[in-house]
């Protein structure tokens, strides 16, 4: 143990009771105040480290969870691959060149002129098939059957001519893609 320190009166404390000690001199020990204060820092950095240590352990539970739920079940799996990978659109535009100048008469023995155009935006390399014939009372009357291989981004203008040697009061005349099952049509009726 260590010597007791004196401390004159004039320092004023109070003791277990309340009252002031003041003429008399009494050991004076001063308080660890160190120790206090790194204990209520203590607490507060426990505080603090539970405060952020709790949401990231939530979150890394969550997203152990969801990796395990996307590894072991396909169609999880299937539909994140979906909604998180960029599929490109792929079609086929079929449209009539100068639609404003398609023949509209029925002209026997005349020969009508037309032109479509396939463009090619599939991504890749196409061969199409493609028909064209007149349709009259749902009977079909062939006029062409060939196929073209248009390359991707590429379109291809075809001129299709045809005469009308029977007489008819309306027609449909039809280009059909066959294997992508898309069609146009015009009408021509009688004069």
């Amino acid at each position: 143990m260590g010597l007791p320190v004196l401390i004159p009166a004039k320092f004023i404390c109070r003791d277990h009771k309340g009252t002031d000690n003041k003429n008399k001199y009494y050991n004076f020990k001063p308080k660890n105040i160190i120790p206090d204060k790194m204990a209520k820092n203590k607490k507060r950095i426990r505080r603090l480290v539970l405060r952020i240590l709790i949401p990231l352990l939530v979150i890394a539970a969550l997203v152990a969870g969801f990796i395990l739920l996307v590894n072991y079940v396909p169609s999880v799996k299937e539909a994140v691959i979906l909604a998180t990978t960029k599929i490109p659109e792929t079609f086929t535009e079929l449209y009539f060149e100068e639609h404003l100048t398609l023949p509209k008469e029925i002209t026997l023995f005349k020969e009508n002129n037309f032109k479509f155009t396939i463009h090619n935006l599939e991504n890749k390399d196409m061969l199409y098939p493609y028909e064209v014939y007149i349709e009259v009372n749902g009977e079909r009357q062939p006029i062409d059957k060939s196929s073209v291989l248009i390359k991707n981004n590429e379109y291809k203008t075809i001129t299709q001519s045809f005469t009308i040697t029977t007489p008819m009061q309306r027609a449909k005349i039809v280009v059909n893609l066959i294997d992508k099952n898309q069609e146009i049509h015009f009408w021509m009726g009688e004069e």
